[in-house]
């Protein structure tokens, strides 16, 4: 991680799993993170939480060995809003070295009877606003003459069909995530550009998005089967940076133990004693 010490990420979604996470590895590394959420009161009680003395454990002992939290309320949809971020950093810290396009949604929402607001939704945040801050990250990059990195959490979901009921939106925004981490490194080669593209999809995640989808609370969801932690992630995205610059990870799967990629349904346990 030395490349990227001093280096400024954008994190969006940062105010809890997954993206604050990201955000506490990132720092602990030494790189500067600002953190974009549309919740600034998840953003404030992360930044007291790393201000906190009694929870300096999970950075580095040396305070001054950390990078630098900026936090940003931000609505990723709103494009002017995620315009301005990037040049703020530009202006004020040089440029971006490295982007994890994290913030997502899960929604249920039927294809035979869901509503045109829940699919504008899921394709606004879940794609076209990874689109947006993934051009901001190019043109910071490029105008700054850094080789960056931009890394695209995505899901089990871009990779394989869910069988759940009013899931397939969901499904086809993932789906597109992978498609265009492919565009984008295709055309970051015709351009001859250094930046690295890496698409990191998990399988099921301890986070608060189930609390948004209609579904039980996420603590009940996840306990019912295998499921990542938020850090397990996080992790992931640090291995991802750690390659020379000679290596791109342009894909990287990660799943519980015990858990397949695609669902094979629910068959009755096999008794091997039974054959």
């Amino acid at each position: 991680m030395d490349q990227w010490k001093g280096g400024n990420a954008i994190v969006t979604g940062a105010g809890s799993g997954i993206g604050a996470a990201t955000t506490v590895e990132l720092l602990r590394h030494g790189v500067n993170v600002v953190g974009l959420d549309v919740q600034s009161a998840k953003l404030e009680k992360l930044a007291n939480l790393l201000e906190d003395d009694a929870t300096t454990g999970m950075l580095t002992p040396e305070r001054s060995r950390r990078g630098i939290f900026y936090p940003k309320t931000c609505d990723i949809t709103d494009e002017r809003a995620v315009q301005d971020v990037f040049g703020w950093v530009d202006t004020e810290l040089g440029g971006v070295s490295v982007l994890v396009n994290n913030a997502g949604i899960i929604l249920r929402s039927s294809l035979l009877d869901g509503t045109l607001k829940d699919w504008k939704l899921f394709m606004n945040i879940n794609v076209i606003a990874q689109c947006v801050c993934s051009r901001e990250a190019y043109q910071s990059m490029s105008k700054n003459d850094i080789n960056g990195h931009i890394i695209q959490i995505n899901s089990i979901g871009g990779h394989s069909i869910t069988p759940y009921y009013a899931h397939k939106m969901y499904n086809a925004s993932k789906t597109a995530i992978t498609v265009l981490c492919e565009g984008l490194r295709h055309e970051l080669s015709l351009v001859n550009s250094k930046i690295k593209v890496s698409s990191i999809s998990p399988g099921s995640v301890d986070t608060e998005i189930f609390n948004t989808a209609k579904f039980r609370p996420s603590s009940q969801v996840v306990s019912s089967r295998p499921a990542l932690k938020p850090e397990d992630v996080a992790a992931m995205v640090i291995t991802t940076l750690e390659t020379p610059s000679r290596v791109e990870i342009a894909e990287l799967t990660v799943i519980p133990t015990g858990s397949t990629i695609q669902s094979h349904g629910m068959p009755r346990p096999v008794n091997l004693s039974d054959k």
